[in-house]
């Protein structure tokens, strides 16, 4: 019995040993990949200080990844390469440039009254982010209570006096259990309430 509790002991103190020294073995390898990340980010963006985190495996989508801050705009984007191709991918342009161009377009309602009929709004366009408030498309959704279509109207009448540009505007909200949609551009910016009224779509 004594042999038996004494041949246990040792095989656990072997399993434990080789545990241990997966994961020594498996930190030590996450981490030359954050050091990849990092000599990766510092050499496409020299002028660049950023703060790479742990790297985390994915096994869905086949790759390790990061999540990395930018210290200069607080940027937060993801890096990730791949298992089978070993190509490092990452989106901080985009992100960046979102990040731009939403705050732009929220600032413009955070300061009008019509914000407070505003439930989310978002906003993507080109990129890298351009100043001059060409929009790709702008997302409105609209409160529950608010005189939609009018609301809609003084939106547009908002962004025209702002000179913003979009390709698509749309607008959503929920009305009588229902989700109904405007979808506008920036040549509607004239339109009646009837005429809005008109392109008003129930989807759900």
């Amino acid at each position: 019995m004594l042999f038996l509790k004494k041949k246990l002991k040792i095989a656990l103190i072997s399993i434990s040993g080789i545990l241990l020294v997966f994961i020594i073995v498996l930190y030590t390898f996450l981490m030359s990949i954050r050091v990849e990340f990092t000599k990766y980010l510092d050499e496409r963006y020299p002028n660049l200080l950023f703060n790479v985190g742990f790297t985390k495996i994915n096994i869905i989508y086949g790759n390790f990844y990061v999540n990395v801050t930018c210290l200069d705009d607080g940027t937060f984007f993801p890096i990730s390469k791949s298992f089978n191709t070993k190509i490092i991918k990452e989106d901080y342009p985009q992100y960046k440039s979102q990040i731009q161009y939403n705050s732009k377009i929220k600032d413009i309602f955070d300061v009008s009254d019509i914000g407070s009929y505003i439930k989310s709004v978002t906003g993507g366009g080109k990129i890298p982010y351009e100043r001059g408030g060409v929009y790709t498309q702008i997302n409105i959704h609209l409160i529950d209570e608010a005189e939609h279509t009018a609301t809609v109207k003084k939106i547009l009448y908002i962004l025209k006096e702002k000179n913003i540009s979009a390709e698509k505007i749309i607008f959503t909200y929920e009305k009588d259990k229902h989700v109904y949609e405007v979808l506008l551009s920036s040549d509607d910016y004239n339109l009646t309430e009837s005429e809005i009224k008109a392109k008003v779509k129930k989807i759900k």
